[in-house]
């Protein structure tokens, strides 16, 4: 029998957390007993989850010492789902702590992979690695299996809906479009209609687009409100920029507008300029859009009877005091009137005005108690 301060601690580690965000076991998990049931009930949560064979490989691990008469005791540590160094420091307080419980004369570290291992220093910091575990999960022994795991995988890609619309709907549609182009001599516009589609569904999918009118029409009937002032706004947006380019087009000379066009480099001589005459143009409408949004988001939550109504309050008041220093940065950048001094005091006033608003409205709905949901 190995003396007692000859022990060893056989460590499972689980970096991302999967024990804690998949059961209800919290770690560290300490004794052969416990450590068994964790793994038991990790793996019935999720039978594909590799942690759940590097916890029983510890408690393999511990048998075997154990039939030899070495001293030991096996653990679990978990990290956070994030990894990095949360996950480290919160690995590094659990081992403490199970270290804390004995006298411990190395760690023999289990682990699933190399992330895992990255932990290493911190235990080396602690305790001297005896030995490490690596556990390689067997996944597929044949090839007609990673046919079978294939053909699984691809199945669900062609006709599970969530994945299906954007693996095979959007590429779709692009092979029609440049298809009926093609076939009409329209090579170029096929080009141009292949990079608008794929543009949007990223932009869509990047955005969540379509998470947010879902979102929306799952609150009916109030969706809608949001739906219409959403649209509504992004085509007064729309025209707003355009308005932009009217406004620089129709304050400036031709020819300078043409020269900046032909050398951009000259865009540093009268850019400034240009920039002021597009906000001129654009801001009253590009404002307007977002107050469309907004208003809408308003009702919206009014209607439903939501406390977010005072921030689309709040959101609008603000977009409001905005107004006249973007309107007088425009006016100062065209020339028309140097005034600085009337921007900054544009500015200030409008942040007295957002401070005041935004401590009486927040001060009274924390003072009461809270009879509107979310």
């Amino acid at each position: 029998m190995s003396a007692q301060g000859d022990r060893l601690l056989i460590l499972a580690v689980d970096r991302d957390g999967d024990l804690e965000g998949k059961t209800r076991v919290r770690s560290p998990v300490f004794g052969r007993e416990a450590v068994t049931s964790a793994a038991t009930q990790l793996a019935i949560s999720d039978p594909e989850e590799a942690d759940a064979n590097s916890f029983f490989a510890a408690v393999k691990e511990y048998d075997r010492l154990q039939s030899r008469g070495d001293g030991c005791e096996v653990a679990i540590v978990c990290g956070v789902p994030d990894s990095g160094i949360d996950a480290d420091r919160k690995i590094k307080r659990e081992v403490e702590n199970l270290l804390s419980r004995g006298q411990f004369s190395g760690v023999v570290l289990v682990t699933d992979g190399a992330e895992d291992e990255q932990i290493l220093p911190i235990v080396q910091s602690l305790k001297p690695i005896a030995s490490v575990v690596r556990i390689v999960v067997k996944h597929s022994k044949t090839v007609e299996e990673t046919y079978m795991v294939l053909g699984r995988y691809l199945r669900m890609l062609v006709f599970d809906e969530r994945y299906s619309k954007w693996v095979i709907g959007v590429p779709g549609v692009i092979f029609l479009f440049a298809g009926v182009l093609v076939l009409f001599g329209r090579a170029t516009e096929a080009g141009i209609a292949i990079l608008l589609i794929v543009g949007s569904a990223f932009f869509v999918r990047g955005f969540g687009v379509d998470r947010s009118v879902a979102a929306m029409l799952n609150q009916r009937p109030y969706g809608y409100l949001r739906i219409f002032s959403a649209v509504a706004g992004s085509l007064i947006f729309l025209v707003g920029l355009s308005s932009g380019f009217n406004n620089v087009d129709a304050s400036m000379p031709p020819a300078i507008v043409q020269r900046v066009i032909a050398d951009p480099i000259l865009f540093l001589n009268y850019g400034a300029v240009m920039v002021g005459y597009y906000l001129e143009g654009a801001l009253p409408l590009v404002w307007a859009a977002f107050a469309i949004y907004l208003i809408g988001a308003l009702l919206a939550h009014l209607a439903r009877g939501s406390r977010r109504v005072w921030r689309d309050g709040v959101l609008i008041v603000l977009l409001g005091l905005l107004y006249l220093p973007m309107d007088q940065f425009a006016i100062v950048l065209t020339g028309e009137e140097n005034s600085s001094v009337l921007l900054i005091s544009y500015v200030l006033v409008g942040l007295a005005v957002t401070f005041a608003v935004v401590t009486a409205l927040y001060g009274r709905i924390r003072s009461k108690t809270p009879l509107l949901k979310e």
